[in-house]
């Protein structure tokens, strides 16, 4: 019986493959404000000064079904208007996928210049992330 439920499940593997998912994220810049890439894969981006600075995540899962991504940063962030303070979520927490493709968005406040900010994006059992440095 062993060598039954073996021989299936190398059947199965061989067939199918172990691990079909595949999932990666990336940093788009369509307000092109400065950025570069260096030679570890760390974004180097100019933000703004005096406002938000809007970026886009892109998922990519080639997966046809439409799939939940979470989006979650390394560090919590805070924002004050002077008055109060809160938690500020960078990145938006969750989005869908549209022919093996999902979008986030990301703000970066002008207080965070000097950061790094990691973000993560997660599929099924899969974690990919990006690392910002903000100047």
């Amino acid at each position: 019986m062993k060598l039954v439920i073996t021989i299936l499940l190398l059947f199965n593997t061989f067939l199918f493959g172990q691990d079909s998912k595949t999932f990666n994220i990336e940093l788009l810049n369509e307000r092109n404000y400065p950025m570069k890439i260096d030679t570890n894969g760390v974004y180097h981006i100019t933000i703004s000064d005096k406002q938000q600075s809007i970026f886009k995540m892109k998922a990519t899962t080639n997966s046809p079904s439409t799939e939940r991504i979470t989006w979650r940063t390394k560090e919590k962030h805070q924002w004050s208007d002077g008055i109060r303070t809160d938690f500020y979520p960078v990145v938006n927490p969750s989005s869908y996928t549209k022919d093996g493709v999902g979008y986030s968005m990301v703000g970066f406040l002008p207080e965070m210049k000097g950061k790094v900010v990691v973000i993560y994006g997660q599929y099924y059992d899969k974690v990919d992330s990006v690392r910002v440095f903000l100047k």
